[in-house]
């Protein structure tokens, strides 16, 4: 990886994307802490009554979805506060990542307070993100946030199963007029409409990583596949300014108090969503 290739990307279009970044034994280790989740699950639903096959047998892109086959408005369709996992602080805290965000926002880096694991469901408007700009949900600051947002998929994905699509350049218009949908917001009409066919679709597998600004306009596509297109998703701070949130999330780089960063797996595995 060549930073100075990558940030001149992200400057450029607001986004780029890193092919084989995440090596395999940090992806095993995020899929085994998600297949944990799902077990767990598992054993919730039939102490509730709710289940009686638990589909020990299924394979990670559909046991979630069989769990709730019966019940599908109670199936989840984000994993937050449980991600203090030890499996997962290795992307949290990958170094080539904290390195671009190093370059990007300063040695001040959080991890911005709604880090999350989300298996998107087939067929279901709940899970069917539309075109919107991150800091749409923050434009009550004065100053955009300034954030490098982080999404890497634990499945392939592709425009069957509900890749995102980007609109290059678009991280360079400001924070746009954005109306409240059913589940999201979205940008409105009017600014959108123009630039839509400009889309680009991130069709990308299983290591490779998306960095982009909460600028840019982004969107996820329908899951018209048979099965859960799993994918984690988090962003990094700078960390001199507030979240805007009740929730502070976590340090991870500093040279003003680095005695205060999330040291290990271990110690991230003690914490909690804050």
């Amino acid at each position: 990886m060549k930073v100075e290739s990558v940030i001149k990307q992200f400057n450029e279009y607001g986004f780029c994307i890193l092919h084989g970044i995440l090596k395999p034994e940090v992806l095993t280790a995020v899929k085994h802490e998600c297949e944990a989740l799902v077990a767990e699950l598992a054993e919730q639903r039939h102490a509730q009554g709710k289940l009686i096959n638990a589909y020990p047998d299924a394979p990670f892109e559909t046991r979630l979805m069989r769990l709730y086959e019966n019940y599908p408005d109670e199936n989840p369709t984000i994993f937050r506060p449980e991600l203090h996992r030890e499996g997962f602080f290795g992307v949290f805290a990958h170094p080539a990542l904290l390195e671009l965000a190093d370059v990007i926002l300063g040695p001040e880096i959080r991890l911005y307070p709604n880090y999350s694991v989300r298996p998107k469901l087939p067929e279901n408007r709940r899970t069917e993100v539309l075109w919107h700009q991150d800091a749409g949900y923050t434009s009550e600051a004065a100053d955009v946030l300034r954030m490098m947002n982080v999404w890497t998929p634990l499945v392939p994905v592709n425009v069957e199963n509900g890749c995102m699509e980007f609109i290059p350049g678009s991280h360079k218009w400001g924070v746009v007029p954005h109306e409240k949908d059913e589940y999201y917001l979205r940008i409105h009409d009017d600014y959108i409409k123009p630039v839509e066919a400009d889309a680009v679709r991130i069709e990308i597998v299983p290591g490779d990583v998306a960095i982009f600004s909460n600028l840019l306009f982004h969107r996820g596509l329908p899951n018209r596949a048979g099965h859960i297109r799993w994918s984690l998703d988090f962003r990094y701070q700078d960390a001199k300014q507030p979240t805007l949130r009740s929730t502070q999330g976590h340090l991870l780089r500093s040279e003003i108090t680095p005695d205060a960063i999330v040291q290990d797996a271990k110690v991230w595995a003690e914490l909690e969503f804050q």
